[in-house]
């Protein structure tokens, strides 16, 4: 995994650009606006992927048994949305990385975002886990916060049994492994910035640097890439 600190990523960027085609100019100077993006953080693309110009892109990767997602999903992130509104939009990504159990409820959570249930199922597994104490990696929870949200518990488990939600979860492990996140919860923003150090404050920095370079970016005439990730949108 590349690890880059603010001292280091202006070298790593200047080392991408020689690496770019020389016809792909516009590349070349989307990169060099971003040289001196603050926060901390490490490059994980040559450049951003699923990025709109008016706004940024944040990915969570999170796993239902990790205390930290559940902080970060039930304290921090719902005050970075409430700062940036429609200049932010995050996805998140079922990523079941704490223990082999985790993929049982990260395999329900993608069951009940394809019944447009996702963000009710995201909450009510971190609620039951961590407030409620019980076992979400259990059929006996996860009936309960089936039913908590409005799915029958009966059908999500004919679903499971039927190996649903398996393909979509080692997709998103493909897709966190080719970020390099090693750990929960993994953010991504702009689908080519991972953070390193996980706080609102950094979290802001980081959002503040890329809404300023994206104004350059846009007065230039220079609109990043978009190439969509699956994931739920908030």
């Amino acid at each position: 995994m590349i690890r880059l600190s603010m001292t280091l990523a202006s070298y790593f960027l200047a080392f991408c650009l020689l690496l770019i085609p020389f016809g792909d100019l516009r590349a070349a100077d989307l990169m060099d606006q971003y040289l001196t993006l603050p926060g901390s953080y490490a490059f994980v693309r040559r450049a951003p992927e699923g990025a709109s110009s008016d706004r940024v892109l944040m990915t969570v990767f999170e796993d239902f048994l990790c205390p930290a997602c559940y902080r970060t999903v039930t304290e921090i992130i719902p005050r970075v949305k409430e700062k940036y509104q429609d200049r932010l939009e995050i996805r998140f990504v079922s990523y079941p990385l704490v223990h082999a159990e985790s993929r049982l409820p990260a395999r329900a959570y993608v069951i009940s975002q394809e019944m447009g249930l996702g963000e009710q199922m995201q909450h009510a597994l971190f609620h039951a886990h961590f407030e409620e104490q019980l076992d979400t990696a259990s059929r006996g929870g996860l009936a309960k916060v089936a039913h908590s949200v409005g799915i029958d518990p009966e059908l999500l488990f004919a679903r499971l049994d039927s190996g649903a939600g398996n393909t979509e979860v080692d997709q998103n492990l493909a897709l966190g492994e080719s970020y390099h996140i090693e750990g929960v919860p993994g953010i991504i923003f702009d689908g080519w910035i991972l953070l390193k150090g996980l706080s609102q404050q950094n979290i802001e920095t980081i959002i503040d640097g890329l809404l300023e370079r994206k104004k350059t970016v846009s007065t230039k005439g220079t609109t990043p890439s978009r190439k969509g990730k699956k994931g739920t949108t908030s």
